[in-house]
């Protein structure tokens, strides 16, 4: 992997799932007039941190190097949305 110092903020999938229908359930949405919401835990973290931390939860056999690959050219180092809900 990259050294992993790249800054996201991981959603599982259930919360983006849920917050989707609590705003068409509970908002009154108007036909031909879109919304934009950023869903997001509030909490960033580095890849490296999220890649040794489920590389611990599941056990994983053999061993992350971090640094082995370099960024890509152009790699966005943060990626963290800012939260509207």
């Amino acid at each position: 992997m990259t050294p992993g110092e790249q800054i996201r903020d991981f959603v599982p999938v259930q919360n983006v799932a849920t917050t989707f229908l609590d705003v068409c359930v509970n908002q009154t949405l108007e036909p031909g007039r879109p919304e934009v919401h950023n869903v997001g835990t509030g909490q960033p973290v580095t890849i490296l941190a999220f890649a040794q931390y489920w590389w611990r939860t599941w056990g994983a056999k053999g061993r992350l190097l971090p640094g082995a690959i370099p960024y890509r050219p152009g790699e966005v180092m943060r990626y963290v949305p800012e939260l509207t809900l």
